[in-house]
């Protein structure tokens, strides 16, 4: 191999190498600012009439900044999740319930961003999505009379809803 050749592939090389470094750069950047938010666990128990509620979306709405979400189990227990991190920021939140029939998919994707959101969303903060099989109240921001308070402290972050008809 002659010199020159060495030299082009040297410099290829280390064109590649700089161009790698500035895309890992560039992924660390662009993902540590959603991302940066402090979050707390939080979670709790959603019932209806007395009893558990599985698969139920339970949506924590700041009045700034990202809405929290989670998924209740077969025991109604959910766990809250910021942009895919467990916990949710400290403050207050309105919360809102969903429950869509058996068979019918929901629209809300399992770990929605804000864009996704406003796309979910219609006049009144009402979810577009199919009939509820709780009351429709629980699923509108200003109309679930539903309410979370996040603090630093984990242990003050359960919160348990029994939602009547």
């Amino acid at each position: 191999m002659n010199r020159f050749r060495i030299e082009m592939m040297a410099t290829k090389l280390m064109g590649l190498m700089a161009l790698m470094g500035l895309l890992s750069m560039s992924m660390f950047v662009g993902c540590s600012g959603a991302s940066s938010v402090k979050v707390y666990p939080a979670g709790g128990t959603i019932t209806y009439d007395g009893k558990p509620l599985e698969g139920a979306t339970v949506m924590f709405v700041p009045a700034k900044g990202a809405p929290s979400d989670g998924i209740t189990d077969a025991s109604g227990k959910y766990t809250i999740k910021t942009n895919g991190k467990p916990g949710a920021p400290v403050g207050s939140n309105k919360v809102m319930v969903s429950k869509a029939p058996a068979g019918i998919p929901s629209n809300m994707p399992a770990n929605p961003t804000p864009d996704d959101m406003k796309l979910m969303m219609q006049k009144g903060g009402k979810p577009l999505a199919a009939k509820s099989e709780i009351p429709e109240k629980y699923s509108q921001v200003e109309g679930s009379g539903l309410s979370a308070d996040v603090t630093s402290n984990a242990s003050q972050n359960v919160f348990d809803f029994d939602l009547k008809d």
